[in-house]
């Protein structure tokens, strides 16, 4: 079955509206690309922790937590997009940098948690772990679609003062 079967035609042709003008001609595949799999890792490092709390990757006594790995693939990412000029490269580099910082914000709760002097009582589930997922995915999000949401919004003001005018007129 293809997408166009499963989507109806309104909802498909504002899905490509979305992905290739806004994003593809704009030239912003990149943090396109960061911002989805930012979301897809978050989503599924969180999805996981909650479902299986007692898998814990262990070297010797010390618990590894995944937010070192998070850290390894920002660093590794933003080495590859300093050292490539090519396309594919660099796109690796969007989808590992955008995986690194969900995984690195799924456990930023438990950094604050386990370092403040105030609580010393490690949480995973704090609030503070949304608070910065939905910060950091409304940046990405600005980053994509604020000019284009500019845009409408001049043409939405324009066209309400056009109609105004004509009431007021009398047209």
């Amino acid at each position: 079955m293809t997408l166009s079967r499963l989507l109806p035609h309104s909802l498909l042709k504002d899905f490509v509206s979305i992905t290739y003008n806004d994003v593809v001609r704009r030239r912003l595949v990149t943090p396109f690309i960061i911002f989805v799999f930012f979301v897809v890792s978050f989503a599924v490092q969180r999805t996981a922790a909650h479902l299986l709390p007692s898998v814990s990757f262990m070297i010797g006594n010390y618990h590894i937590h995944h937010f070192y790995w998070g850290i390894a693939l920002v660093a590794l990412s933003n080495w590859i997009a300093l050292i490539s000029n090519r396309q594919w490269p660099r796109l690796l580099a969007a989808a590992m940098f955008g995986i690194g910082l969900g995984i690195f914000a799924d456990e930023v709760g438990l950094i604050l948690t386990c370092t403040s002097p105030l609580t010393l009582r490690c949480d995973y589930h704090t609030r503070i772990t949304w608070d910065v997922f939905i910060t950091i995915a409304g940046i990405l999000l600005s980053v994509l679609y604020l000019l284009p949401a500019l845009r409408g919004f001049k043409r939405l003001m324009r066209h309400t003062h056009r109609y105004v005018h004509e009431k007021i007129n009398g047209n």
